[in-house]
């Protein structure tokens, strides 16, 4: 709506309107009764007094509204003020005020409400409810508050929030002394009261802002609900007019983003680029959303069925609007930006241990805290953080920057955008084989297993060889020469108690494993697989002396090979885990006393994203695990199975 009415409305007209500094809420009213005084309306008291003619213009030509969406409201504030409701009215003097831009504004209402089009109606109500929030349900309260009940904050009829304190009505000097009305109280203002502007209202009222608010407000709907609207007669070009229509407005940024912004009941803290931090922000954000030109998908078990070029999802045709833009630049445009503005608001229900009214320690938290959860649900991090506590390192997004203060909460104007994607976007993505298993697990080649997706072992008392002391026969646990108690089973935690087995069926052959890796984003992430070994399982026996071996790498959905970065820096398209080999720290890259985390190489970077295709097209990567065959100069295989515990993505996060 801002958009739409910008280019009516001069900056004259915005020019007395500044940010407030609102105080705690009170449920407190006051309705103070008309004992003595006049018989006369307040109405009737504004229309009679010559220094309030320019206002009293403007509130016979303005609708009371109670939402943008009200179609249906045909009293005007003059007539409101007539009634014998209770009122309080803070009037501006002529003189204070700009009465020509409003009444130049009006006169914009009342030239699109003659076209009696439906796009017409439409934007009449957005200007006729500018009109009435900003400046005539600003100034009237219901209820009858007067001076002498002392300092008051009063909720104002366009439901924000003013300070009353008898002389100054939101800051503005009361002139003159209380005029007792029939129907409530006058005052009179050498000005007009600033509109204190919510997160929402400062997004369209804040010059640098335009960028995010331009985006917000193409994303909003409006639909003209015909069968609730009220047909009158034709006009001259054979069109019917409707006396009543009916509008619906809905906004896809702010419903995916959950954040009610326009509620002034509520508290939000805002993250909102400027214009130049929006350019920045866009290449930022756009390196993790990079789409292919095609893609395949639909797997069957083995492969994928649409893999051909003519069957694949193909994103390298033109757009209509910009020939020299492909669907997959498209694509990317419109994700990215969604998802900056989707993320940019934060409430205290996601905060831990603070009170969301108590301005210090909110901002305080936002600040400094290891984390922050946006609305949305996405997580950024503070890369600051040293992981001791909660307040104890600044992050380094918002330092230098004062936040300013909205009805509804905070507002941080980031001029230049130093969000990292892997502090928020790309997040740590752990499968546990043992729930997600039949989800991860693709298809084996050569796995003893009847379902053709490896083991699933549950480990409890009976079978779940622990970490303890090593016992005698008699139960008396056995120390080593130096009085050390010996240690025994497999050390460390297992997720759920659960995993999966890949035993080699046929020693004479390799094993392959076949791991999807779904939603990844076109960025850096560090890959690790959590194992262990296979004398965890009773069942398995002690088998100290199988030496764990495997190689690993990662095909796209066409097929192509994915390089790595080993930890030297070096590009190679296979990793080799071996545990007769050691590691940069001297350590077998597999130890059988122990859980394990292996870490395949440094890093891999997708050169695609997978995220945020349209449904149906489930296209990802794949890590491609294999088992070698036993060699003609071993004895026996040097490894007879892998026990994956889980697949771990996180996002990289070195230079």
């Amino acid at each position: 709506m801002k958009n739409r009415i910008s280019q009516w409305v001069s900056r004259g007209a915005l020019a007395t309107m500044a940010m407030l500094a609102i105080s705690a809420c009170t449920d407190d009213h006051f309705d103070i009764k008309n004992t003595i005084g006049s018989d006369k309306t307040l109405w009737e008291t504004i229309e009679s007094n010559p220094n309030l003619s320019d206002f009293a213009g403007i509130l016979k030509r303005t609708k009371v509204l109670s939402n943008e969406n009200d179609h249906k409201s045909t009293i005007t504030a003059a007539e409101l003020l007539n009634q014998s409701q209770s009122f309080t009215m803070w009037a501006p003097v002529n003189g204070s005020f700009n009465a020509k831009t409003w009444n130049d504004t009006l006169d914009a209402a009342a030239k699109y409400a003659a076209l009696g089009t439906p796009e017409g109606r439409t934007k009449a109500l957005d200007i006729s409810y500018y009109v009435w929030s900003q400046l005539v349900g600003n100034h009237i309260a219901r209820f009858n508050h007067e001076g002498y009940t002392g300092k008051q904050e009063i909720k104002m009829m366009n439901q924000k929030n003013a300070i009353y304190s008898g002389d100054k009505f939101s800051s503005i000097p009361v002139q003159g002394s209380t005029q007792v009305a029939s129907n409530g109280s006058l005052h009179l203002l050498n000005g007009v009261a600033p509109f204190a502007y919510n997160i929402y209202d400062y997004l369209g009222y804040y010059p640098q802002f335009s960028s995010v608010n331009n985006l917000i407000a193409s994303r909003t709907e409006i639909d003209t609900l015909w069968n609730r609207s009220t047909p009158g007669a034709l006009n001259e070009k054979g069109q019917m007019v409707y006396v009543d229509t009916v509008v619906s407005r809905r906004n896809e940024i702010l419903n995916f983003a959950r954040a009610s912004i326009r509620n002034e009941d509520s508290t939000y803290v805002a993250l909102i680029p400027t214009n130049e931090a929006w350019l920045q922000a866009k290449e930022k954000i756009g390196r993790i959303l990079k789409y292919g030109q095609r893609y395949s998908y639909e797997w069957n078990g083995a492969d994928f069925n649409r893999k051909t070029l003519k069957d694949q999802f193909r994103l390298d045709a033109p757009t209509k609007a910009d020939p020299k833009m492909t669907l997959a630049d498209s694509l990317q445009q419109h994700v990215t930006e969604q998802n900056i503005a989707v993320n940019m608001f934060f409430a205290p229900y996601y905060m831990r241990n603070i009170d969301g009214k108590d301005s210090a320690q909110l901002n305080n938290y936002v600040n400094h805290a290891d984390s922050l959860v946006a609305t949305s649900g996405v997580v950024f991090y503070n890369s600051a953080a040293d992981g001791k506590g909660t307040n104890s390192a600044q992050n380094p997004v918002l330092a230098g920057i004062t936040p300013y203060r909205a009805s509804n909460g905070y507002i941080y104007r980031l001029t230049k955008y130093d969000l990292d994607p892997a502090y928020a976007w790309v997040q740590k993505v752990e499968y546990l084989m043992g729930r997600s298993g039949f989800f991860v697990i693709l298809n084996t080649n050569n796995v003893r297993s009847a379902s053709g997706k490896g083991t699933f072992i549950t480990l409890n008392e009976s079978n779940y060889n622990e970490y303890r002391a090593k016992t005698d026969e008699a139960g008396n646990e056995i120390k080593d020469a130096d009085g050390n108690v010996v240690m025994t089973g497999v050390k460390g935690d297992i997720a759920t108690n659960t995993y999966v087995r890949f035993q080699i069926d046929n020693i004479q052959s390799e094993m392959v494993v076949n791991l999807r890796l779904p939603q990844v984003f076109s960025t850096r992430y560090e890959v690790e697989l959590v194992m262990v070994p296979s004398k965890t399982d009773l069942n398995f026996g002690d088998v100290d002396d199988e030496r764990v071996v495997f190689s690993a790498k990662v095909l796209d959905d066409e097929g192509k090979e994915i390089e790595f970065t080993d930890e030297d820096g070096k590009a190679t398209k296979t990793i080799t885990i071996d545990q007769e080999e050691k590691d940069a720290k001297g350590n077998p890259q597999f130890d059988q006393s122990k859980v394990n985390t292996i870490k395949l190489g440094k890093y891999i970077e997708f050169p695609k994203c997978y995220r945020g295709l349209p449904s149906g097209i489930d296209s990802f990567p794949r890590l491609v695990i294999t088992m070698p065959k036993k060699r003609r100069s071993d004895k026996k295989i040097r490894c007879s199975a892998l026990n994956i515990v889980a697949l771990v993505l996180k996002p990289y996060r070195g230079n």
